[in-house]
């Protein structure tokens, strides 16, 4: 078994679980691949084993089986950009703090190793976006997970953006932003703007507007399937559009293209994980607030 490790700083409460969940790992692969920041970070916290071997490259993770990510969901986000299409299944350990993605919890490594030994796991396939923009650079990886959103870059004026879905005219936005969610998304930024949460295998998109001047502009679903193109403008001639965390200076007037991606992000799930199961217990629901 090949496997390879991303994280991101975490707090140091967590310093003995992550050293455990290094020396469960090894006994599973002895040389495991560590990405070189956080093989850095590890070394500058805690002696680790002389057996990681470091990568620095996406291709360098080619055979691997599994993509153990320890961090948060915004960890989990950055991993997408290391397995990139191959669709290596991402575990994701929660050392964060909602977790949606990031779905196994510090008491439960024990539990995920073995799960993974054993195949007891299941795996689900999340929708990812591409994302072009006429004559601009969008990196290496010009995909999300979670959402494409166009922001204004001031605090005064709002920005007009004008939605097409193939071609054929949907609205015009007045607000401070725009989002196209994703399933995945629709438990982050969407879900602070009012949009909906979707399961994650509904074949959807959510377009939802950021603080909408007109209020009977509401979130829209529509199918995954399709083109959709939006323009931004407005007083001032520049926008942030953001693919995940990855922010990029947008000028106004230039058409972003939004398409299903070609691969998707392969998440590995405990066999007692389920989407509604997750939602009960991050967002309390079925809970009497007077019971707290």
């Amino acid at each position: 078994m090949r496997i390879a490790i991303f994280g991101k700083a975490f707090a140091t409460e967590f310093d003995d679980a992550v050293k455990h969940i290094l020396r469960r790992i090894e006994e599973l692969d002895p040389n495991p691949l560590v990405e070189a920041a956080f093989m850095r970070m590890l070394d500058d916290r805690m002696k680790v084993s002389d057996k990681l071997q470091s990568f620095e490259e996406h291709h360098e993770l080619q055979g691997c089986d599994f993509l153990v990510a320890i961090g948060g969901d915004g960890t989990v986000l950055e991993a997408a950009t290391w397995v990139r299409g191959s669709e290596i299944p991402v575990l994701a350990v929660n050392t964060g703090r909602l977790g949606f993605l990031s779905n196994v919890g510090i008491e439960e490594i024990d539990l995920a190793m073995d799960a993974l030994a054993a195949g007891r796991v299941w795996y689900e396939k999340r929708a990812m976006l591409h994302v072009e923009v006429e004559g601009m650079e969008l990196g290496s990886f010009p995909y999300a997970l979670n959402e494409v959103a166009i922001m204004k870059r001031d605090t005064s004026s709002m920005m007009t953006v004008e939605v097409h879905r193939d071609d054929v005219y949907v609205n015009s936005y007045w607000a401070d932003g725009l989002i196209v969610a994703t399933p995945t998304g629709s438990t982050a930024y969407s879900l602070s703007a009012g949009g909906p949460m979707v399961t994650p295998g509904s074949n959807v998109l959510c377009i939802n507007p950021v603080a909408p001047h007109n209020l009977n502009n509401r979130p829209l679903i529509v199918p995954t399937e399709g083109e959709i193109q939006l323009v931004a403008e407005g007083r001032e001639n520049q926008f942030l559009l953001s693919l995940d965390s990855r922010m990029f200076i947008l000028d106004g007037g230039k058409k972003v293209r939004i398409n299903p991606a070609p691969f998707h992000f392969v998440l590995i799930n405990l066999e007692h994980q389920e989407f509604f199961g997750t939602i009960r217990a991050k967002m309390h629901w079925g809970i009497d607030p007077r019971d707290r």
